[in-house]
């Protein structure tokens, strides 16, 4: 992502001024300041050379002139004033803005700072919607604590242009902090304090009496609450509160329960209400020295709270390309197990969800890392309750926690082992059985048989064969045993038949469901606006890329009937890949032929994927991977590999190898510092996880190494990309390679990952365990490891116990 480009401009917009007006109150008297504040713009857009702003006296809105705003990128843009407004917590402001728009949205709100400290860029906006004819617009927030001035901000996004005025900013009222004691919950494991000002709650886990605390200040302001009972006769906490961005009201309801430590905490409000601003509750849990934080991007990641988290600090749980499990995690860094207590979020409603992971570096109270939940608004509404449930552990770490998950996704009919999906359908039972430690094949040359060949005489004797065929080639394939013939397959992308000409991948278009064109392409918003997705290189190589369209998930089944169909009549493959279905997020549509929410959406994403198993009874591959489809879903490619740490390019530039490692590569990707098998500790019997098609085993020769190692401790096989040529002056190294990473995939792929071990103070020395009883000690080192009985583990090698 490119740093953002900020220019000086001096203009006025609403002819040079916007209202403020502060209310006091001395001894029961209103008294009421108004001052005129002239705002001094600077522009920012996301994309170098893409924002010229202007005023456009012919252009008037109640007879003023507008602010003329071109922008020809496609990300955000902002003019922001330096003026700084000092307030208070509880002060409530007025915000309006009049605009006409093409193709983009523009919104009036605030910088919201503690200080210096950018709290948030864009608070409490009123929002001109796209392609809007003179609307006004006005909205109300308050300030939340923590929070001491706001300066003014118009933003946009989108390649459009946009006239507007009549901007105002008014200080309307406060509202009192409510001051109660704090009220608490307790049973024999917590003590739960909440503290009604701001809506925090501190959380005492009385076997190790350790206090969580919750962050002071939050985008919450409470009015009500107090200490209730259920029917059971439970007590529980209810409150009123605000969401300070946008004033809106919702109830919240925390429960703790009695026979464990664990906290449920709920919020509820009319299914109608308008969300135009995420509610950002329950507070983060702030974080001590000698902690790490761990969340499920892919496999796993973790980090120590002093440092930053490149590359996680925003995401979602509506996707394989956010978290692909509904958690996160907070424990002491140690690693003896018994002395690791912490905390796991559990998201029971992860739909509309998304996930901060983030430091205040400006503040010496605030410097280390800590996770803060928000909810988003489904289709703008509310929608449904929210809930996140809190899990303490008092020992056992990271690993502890990911069982308490285990059990947790049992009970939502997540944890499907390859055992029970070949009860519910046996004709899946060989083709599960070849799946189970196959190396991974993509060979784009034209002799596949010669080169499966090839690979068994090597001794690579296992292969999901990726690479497709002819009817013939797929036919003999089949005849080999321990082969299992897959083929890609997607349906999100499609364009429109009148671009097509102008793209420099004509072929492209083989693949996509054209037919679908234009009545089941998704809505990206109520005004028919088509959702943009991949794109396509230009012929004219001098042009930007030419984005498709998306398919709307919910209409994508009579298409995929259809197309395999008739496609197996002619080529027998055992197994099918549908590349982006668990990878991109799930979609809201807007269309009034096919409309969706993001949980319909999902809905739809797993329908087409049950379909590959269930109808045409043939093994279910997806890209990255996400808990949702575990139930129909076989494999992932991508899963292994750590969405925001691989190479770039790596979707389009599969074949290139690269000498060079990329610093964040080294680092995460294949960083044995911060890894973690989460996923395996949760699904190890239930999916078989690859790494990502532009990331393989041998992608990087300098750390090949490595993932061998990984594939090993995971219990996982190997994906390889190779040419002919690549492949006769490497044999060796494959073959060598496969015999590191692939034993303990074909021996542990249908049992249980019981527990995963970091050995060393280094982290370099690692080992897990399986269910069978088998376990893995791997050496990430350049020095021998001595185990407990006496025996070494050579440096980057691999020691298994049967």
């Amino acid at each position: 992502m490119k740093k953002g480009m900020y220019s000086s401009l001096a203009l006025l917009l609403m002819v040079a001024c916007f209202s403020v007006t502060q209310t006091t109150r001395a001894e029961d008297e209103p008294v009421s300041v108004e001052q005129t504040i002239n705002l001094q713009s600077g522009t920012w857009s996301r994309e170098e050379n893409a924002l010229t702003v202007s005023l456009d006296e012919q252009t008037r809105f109640d007879g003023q002139p507008t602010l003329h705003v071109v922008h020809t990128g496609d990300k955000d843009w902002a003019l922001a004033s330096d003026a700084r407004i000092p307030v208070k917590p509880g002060d409530v402001f007025t915000i309006t803005i009049t605009g006409l728009t093409k193709n983009m949205y523009v919104s009036a709100g605030v910088i919201l700072r503690c200080g210096e400290e950018v709290l948030s860029w864009v608070y409490g906006g009123a929002e001109v919607e796209r392609n809007a004819v003179m609307q006004n617009v006005e909205s109300q927030f308050v300030i939340p604590h923590g929070a001491d001035n706001i300066a003014f901000r118009v933003t946009g996004s989108g390649n459009g242009e946009a006239w507007v005025n009549n901007v105002r900013l008014t200080r309307t009222g406060s509202i009192p902090a409510l001051d109660l004691d704090p009220i608490t919950l307790e049973n024999k494991f917590l003590l739960l304090e909440f503290i009604s000002n701001d809506g925090r709650f501190n959380v005492t886990d009385k076997r190790t009496g350790k206090t969580f605390f919750q962050r002071e200040g939050s985008g919450v302001l409470v009015s009500d609450a107090k200490r209730t009972k259920d029917a059971n006769g439970q007590e529980q906490i209810e409150a009123t509160m605000i969401e300070t961005a946008s004033m809106q009201g919702f109830s919240t309801l925390i429960q703790l329960e009695q026979e464990s430590p664990e906290i449920v905490v709920r919020l509820s409000a009319p299914p109608e209400m308008k969300m135009t601003n995420r509610i950002s509750w329950p507070n983060a849990f702030e974080s001590r020295a000698g902690d790490r934080v761990f969340l499920p991007v892919n496999e796993g990641i973790s980090f120590p709270v002093e440092e930053d988290a490149d590359g996680a600090n925003w995401t979602y749980s509506f996707g394989g390309h956010g978290i692909c499990m509904s958690f996160f995690g907070q424990i002491t860094d140690t690693i003896d197990p018994a002395q690791s207590d912490g905390y796991l979020g559990i998201i029971e409603t992860p739909d509309d969800f998304t996930l901060d992971l983030f430091r205040l570096t400006n503040r010496e109270d605030a410097k280390l890392l800590m996770f803060s939940p928000h909810w988003i608004g489904q289709k703008k509404l509310f929608g449904y309750d929210r809930v996140l449930r809190y899990c303490f552990a008092d020992q056992g770490g990271y690993v502890a926690l990911c069982k308490r998950y285990r059990e947790y996704a049992k009970e939502q009919g997540l944890v499907v082992p390859f055992d029970e999906k070949i009860k519910r359908n046996p004709a899946l039972a060989d083709g599960l059985d070849c799946l189970i430690g196959a190396a991974n094949i993509w060979y784009w040359e034209r002799n596949k048989l010669e080169m499966a060949e090839e690979l068994k005489k090597a001794g690579i004797d296992r292969i999901l064969w990726s690479s497709g065929g002819s009817g013939q080639e797929i036919a003999a394939l089949n005849q080999m045993d321990g082969v299992l013939t897959s083929v890609y397959d997607i349906y999100q992308d499609l364009m429109d038949p009148a671009l097509i000409e102008q793209t420099a991948a004509k072929h492209a278009q083989g693949s996509w469901p054209q037919e679908a064109w234009p009545h089941d392409v998704n809505w990206s918003d109520a005004d028919g606006s088509y959702r943009t997705g991949w794109t396509i290189e230009a012929a004219d190589r001098t042009k930007p890329n030419i984005p498709c369209v998306v398919l709307c998930d919910r209409q994508a089944i009579p298409y995929a009937k259809n197309r395999i169909s008739k496609e197996l009549q002619e080529i027998p493959y055992r197994a099918r890949f549908l590349d982006t279905t668990t990878a991109s997020p799930w979609q809201e549509c807007w269309s009034p032929d096919h409309p969706m929410t993001r949980t319909e959406g999902k809905f739809w994403k797993m329908k087409l994927l049950e379909l590959i198993g269930k109808e045409f009874n043939l093994v279910c591959g997806s890209e990255t991977g996400h808990e949702a489809s575990v139930p129909y879903c076989d494999f992932f490619e991508g899963m292994m590999s750590l969405g925001p740490y691989r190479v770039p390019d790596s979707g389009r530039d599969m074949m290139r190898i690269w000498d060079e490692v990329p610093e964040n590569l080294a680092k995460y990707q294949v960083g044995p510092e911060y890894r973690l098998p989460l996923w395996e500790l949760i699904y190890h019997d239930c999916t078989v996880s690859y790494w990502y098609w532009g990331d393989y085993s041998n992608k990087l020769p300098a750390v090949w190494w490595k993932r061998d190692l990984f594939n090993a401790l995971y219990g996982v096989p190997p994906m390889y990309m190779f040419s002919w040529h690549d492949w006769n002056t490497q044999k060796e190294k494959f073959v060598a390679s496969y015999k590191i990473a692939e034993p303990v995939s074909r021996m542990t792929g249908r049992v249980e990952m019981t527990d995963h071990r970091i050995l060393t103070p280094d982290r370099l020395v690692q080992q897990t365990t399986f269910a069978n009883g088998c376990r893995v000690t791997v050496n990430f080192s350049d020095s021998p490891y001595a185990c407990t009985d006496g025996q070494n583990v050579a440096p980057r090698g691999v020691r298994i116990e049967q």
